[in-house]
């Protein structure tokens, strides 16, 4: 059935029960005497809700229906639609393929709006149906980046010019301003909107980090997003203070304290979503750099086969939660997903016979029925100090952020080997290099046999976007170098909206786990070398990093190119 008309649409919503002849007839009456829309009328008079009605006339139009709540709008293709036109029409771009633009539209049926997008953007328009309301909050989410926010920065730049003469450096401007300007500044209205509407895009894009870095002549905005940064725009140097002074209020940081670094956090709500974000600032050539690690604690704590972990690794790490004594190290560089992956763990000793209690810089996620708490060094309160206090505490499972000094690693070897389950982490390059980390920290080898149950070590790899995924033949010298037969079949993302033109949506784990036998343990009391460790290692079946990735890439999850950039290998 094809709506044309008005007419048709009234009939097929009473024909088809969604709305009684009766509602209709009120909302009609009502439209007439306020001057409104009928669908305006029945959508404020609860008959029906916009995402209802907009799914209805797709169906019935034979027009695809998107919800936008969720949706990844790619950027460039914002560029064919003026914003003005956008807002007159109820329309935003989504995609670009060749020379046609996939548009959503609150009326696809709107002929003029159609030739207009058609004639601004120089190519075919196809059309998809939304709400009107997911319309207008799409536009306000991704013009917000674009048209209106340019024309927000120019505002504020005028309003927060620097004489010429006083501008000899960003750093010069921002020394020159006294506290109670500096907060002034940051409370000004465009100020908030700026700042917030970075935060929200953040969230809203799944980026981890944001990075606020001042250069000579601009500050430079940046998107961490999994794992890699995205350039977001640029700031003129005159806000500089302005925005660094409303995130440090925002972080209860000493606005006035610019030559130290300092630490902060932010706790905000968003779509019924908690987020946390921690804020670091830095002093650096131009001003501040200011890192913004945002953790949505609405995501809750994944299980650990979602992780990645495979079955064989879920039951072997399932074994170790049973363990009444003993130490299990993480190790892996910043950011590679071990704090989320002993979280896991955690919640999964997590009963309640238990008493665990953790020592942590900083608590990212908030467990119901354990005991957390935060070093803080300037109080006294060092890992090392609290540890010794927590051991008085009678805990069944101690969990310490990490092992950083040698004191702490004492400690923690020792109480693994009085009763308790310890769980930390180390910086180390894999599992097997966490036993050599404890011998340069001079544990004694005999102490470290006994207490060490299980060392991994783990990366983060990007997956494939699940919506533009196809096969694909990796190069053949990267195969044979690997060991890989050429007919083993391999997927890529091609890029599409959903992943902003990638290829990939997403990240996993990658997983090395070394466990603790006998035989380890014998080889770790006479002080065998790494090499031997790791042999024996691998001959009770201790997958590496590259292999568990080159699994992940057979069947489907990631790409062969991202598994050789996370493990280094050619």
């Amino acid at each position: 059935m094809n709506i044309s008309s008005m007419d048709k649409l009234k009939q097929a919503l009473v024909d088809e029960g969604v709305i009684t002849a009766g509602q209709l007839a009120d909302a009609e009456a009502t439209a007439q005497r306020e001057n409104q829309s009928l669908t305006n009328v029945l959508v404020k008079s609860k008959h029906i809700t916009e995402e209802q009605l907009a799914s209805f006339i797709g169906d019935k139009a034979h027009i695809p229906y998107v919800n936008l709540r969720d949706y990844v709008i790619d950027r460039k293709v914002l560029e064919l639609i003026p914003e003005e036109v956008a807002r007159r029409y109820k329309v935003i771009p989504l995609f670009k393929i060749e020379n046609v633009v996939t548009v959503a539209m609150s009326n696809p049926l709107d002929i003029i709006a159609i030739d207009e997008i058609s004639a601004l953007s120089q190519c075919l328009v196809e059309d998809v149906i939304a709400s009107e309301e997911s319309i207008n909050a799409a536009i306000d989410q991704w013009y917000g980046v674009g048209d209106s926010r340019k024309e927000l920065i120019e505002n504020l730049a005028a309003e927060f010019k620097v004489p010429e003469t006083e501008k000899e450096e960003a750093t010069e401007y921002v020394q020159r301003l006294t506290e109670s300007q500096l907060k002034k500044e940051a409370s000004e209205a465009p100020i908030i909107k700026l700042v917030n509407s970075y935060i929200a895009q953040a969230i809203l894009e799944g980026a981890t980090d944001i990075h606020l870095q001042p250069k000579k002549d601009f500050m430079e905005i940046r998107f961490r997003i999994d794992g890699f940064l995205y350039d977001r725009g640029r700031l003129p140097e005159d806000l500089s203070s302005a925005i660094l002074s409303r995130i440090k209020i925002m972080s209860r940081l000493d606005i006035s304290t610019r030559r130290i670094p300092q630490d902060g956090r932010i706790s905000l709500i968003m779509r019924d979503s908690s987020i946390d974000i921690r804020t670091s600032t830095f002093p650096s050539m131009y001003g501040e750099n200011i890192v913004l690690r945002i953790l949505d604690k609405s995501k809750g704590i994944p299980t650990l086969s979602e992780l990645g972990l495979s079955d064989e690794n879920v039951i072997a790490f399932k074994d170790l939660i049973n363990a009444q004594k003993g130490i299990i190290v993480s190790t892996g560089p910043t950011g590679s997903g071990k704090t989320t992956t002993i979280y896991s763990f955690i919640n999964a000793l997590n009963k309640e016979h238990r008493n665990i209690i953790t020592l942590e810089d900083p608590i990212e996620y908030e467990i119901e029925g354990i005991v957390q708490s935060n070093v803080d060094p300037k109080a006294g309160l060092t890992f090392a100090s609290a540890f010794r206090a927590i051991l008085r505490q009678d805990p069944d499972i101690i969990y310490v952020g990490e092992i950083r000094d040698s004191e702490t690693a004492e400690i923690a070897i020792r109480a693994a080997l009085t009763g308790h389950l310890v769980i930390s982490s180390l910086h180390t390059n894999d599992a097997v290099g966490a036993i050599i980390r404890f011998h340069e920290m001079r544990i004694e080898t005999p102490l470290m046999a006994s207490a060490l149950r299980c060392s991994f070590s783990q990366r983060l790899i990007r997956r494939i976007c699940p919506r533009c995924k196809k096969e694909y033949q990796p190069d053949d010298y990267v195969l044979k170098s690997l060991g890989i037969s050429p007919d083993t079949t391999f997927y890529k993302g091609e890029g599409c909206d959903f992943c902003g033109g990638i290829g990939y949506r997403g990240m996993i784990g990658i997983f090395e786990i070394l466990m603790v036998t006998e035989d380890i343990r014998a080889l770790i009391g006479k002080e065998a070398s790494e090499a031997e460790i790791r042999e024996a290692a691998r001959k009770q079946g201790m997958k590496t990093l590259l292999e568990d990735g080159l699994i992940k890439a057979k069947e489907g999850i990631t790409t062969i190119e991202e598994v050789v950039r996370i493990t280094g290998e050619e």
